[in-house]
């Protein structure tokens, strides 16, 4: 896209019949520039959008049109995965500027004490989970205290991540190095060097390897254990804030049907994953999309997307043509 082609779409209104709903995980380090950040929450003020919460959203998956529950303007859900401290200090700032609103999804078990010391720096995603994996480092996260205050104020809304947020063995082990992933962190620093490494993927979406019994969770198994792992987060971050917690985010936006089931056994009404796709009146609130925003997009990339997901019917258009 040109520079003046992007001035152009810059300029133009956003749409009024679909929810652009945004996820993003760190801002700074190896996530979203602040800079970058900053500019795209102002351009979305300058196009007079309105963040929503998750009370609104509910709303218009039970059928109310969007532009009825915003009143006219554009509809946007800001979200961000993990509940990094970054959050405190460089997100709600910028949020408070604009009177905007976000939704966070926390992992309890990454959750710091009160009074444990945050980190002030910037945070860089993979460091900060492998130092939480490898030796309970948990710096880079907000604190309970610091969750609950963001909530009250109103800033931020707060949902489940997960009781745990890890990856878990689906295999056997078998020979070879550990890939470069932070998950994988345990097996690269075992005594003796790696000699053998099962297949990991994250614990809410598959069936993990069961060692002692040489086989996978039967899908029964797997829908017990991710139910009772989804029970406990709900009930750690209502318990801490007071309020209910129904919305879900699954880890690295990966579910499949007996995951979906075994969250709405655990009382989450609102799942989101991070797949594309149009969210206007009487939209699934189970498969709830949203767009990744990741670092190195240009602004013309974020423009563009914001225009195509608050028009219902281009975003179901370009979804399934991107499919």
């Amino acid at each position: 896209m040109s520079p003046s082609s992007d001035s152009l779409l810059g300029d133009l209104p956003l749409g009024r019949s679909s929810v652009a709903a945004l996820c993003y995980h760190n801002i700074g380090g190896n996530g979203m520039p602040e800079q970058a950040f900053r500019a795209q929450m102002a351009w979305l003020a300058g196009r007079n959008a309105r963040t929503l919460r998750l009370d609104e959203l509910r709303m218009i998956a039970d059928g109310a049109a969007v532009a009825e529950i915003t009143g006219g303007r554009p509809a946007v859900l800001l979200t961000f995965d993990d509940g990094f401290r970054d959050l405190l200090t460089r997100v709600a700032p910028v949020l408070r500027e604009h009177g905007f609103c976000a939704t966070v999804f926390a992992v309890p078990n990454r959750m710091r004490p009160d009074n444990e010391p945050g980190e002030e720096d910037e945070i860089v995603a993979d460091k900060a989970h492998e130092a939480w994996l490898l030796r309970g480092d948990r710096r880079a996260w907000l604190s309970w205290g610091e969750l609950c205050a963001l909530v009250d104020e109103g800033v931020l809304e707060a949902g489940s991540h997960s009781a745990s947020h890890v990856k878990l063995p689906i295999s056997a082990p078998v020979p070879g190095p550990a890939p470069d992933h932070w998950a994988y962190a345990p097996w690269r620093t075992q005594e003796g060097g790696q000699t053998s490494v099962p297949r990991l993927a994250p614990d809410t979406a598959h069936p993990l390897w069961l060692e002692k019994s040489g086989r996978l969770e039967s899908p029964q198994e797997f829908k017990v254990r991710l139910e009772e792992n989804l029970r406990s987060s709900r009930a750690a971050l209502e318990t801490r804030l007071g309020r209910p917690a129904r919305a879900l985010a699954w880890p690295w936006g990966e579910w499949s049907e007996e995951g979906r089931q075994a969250a709405l056994n655990a009382g989450f009404d609102q799942l989101f994953t991070l797949r594309r796709g149009a969210f206007g009146s009487g939209a699934d609130a189970t498969r709830i999309p949203r767009l990744e925003v990741r670092r190195g997009r240009k602004a013309s990339w974020f423009h563009s997307r914001l225009h195509i997901y608050t028009r219902h019917g281009l975003a179901r258009l370009y979804s399934a043509a991107r499919l």
